[in-house]
């Protein structure tokens, strides 16, 4: 079960990737997450671990594929099933980029792990991604803390 989300902004791909790669600062956007912590630099096979704000259990994940001119994929193992999150973003008019966040559920219990978690947090999204376009705009103007 699959469920995307889609955002606009005007700024460099260098910021956007910051943003990204500042796995410790993903709860300043996610507001779904207590704390993010990520084992190693932001590349290929490095694993972290979320801690979510309900239930404050640590969910573990891998860095499976990066594409610089593209986005990057996430593997979150999950008993039954597995999430891939893909962030990605392409360009548009006017120095814009459009950025998608992809929860994709696989696996024999995918369907199930999407109708219970990957609805709640499709939901929340949109807010989420207005979070995370701020904060890549303060990076763009370099006012990032």
């Amino acid at each position: 079960m699959k469920f995307t989300t889609k955002a606009n902004v005007v700024a460099s791909k260098r910021a956007l990737w910051e943003a990204w790669a500042d796995v410790s600062a993903w709860p300043q956007w996610d507001t779904e997450l207590e704390e993010a912590v990520l084992d190693g630099a932001f590349a290929v096979g490095a694993e972290g671990r979320m801690k979510a704000k309900n239930g404050g259990r640590w969910t573990g994940f891998r860095i499976a594929s990066i594409e610089p001119a593209r986005g990057y994929t996430c593997i979150v193992p999950l008993p039954g099933a597995r999430l891939e999150f893909r962030r990605t973003f392409r360009e548009t008019e006017g120095n814009g980029l459009e950025i998608a966040h992809v929860l994709d559920f696989r696996g024999p219990l995918g369907w199930l792990y999407g109708l219970t978690l990957g609805r709640k947090t499709h939901r929340a999204y949109p807010q989420l991604m207005e979070r995370f376009v701020e904060q890549v705009m303060a990076r763009e103007r370099g006012e990032w803390r």
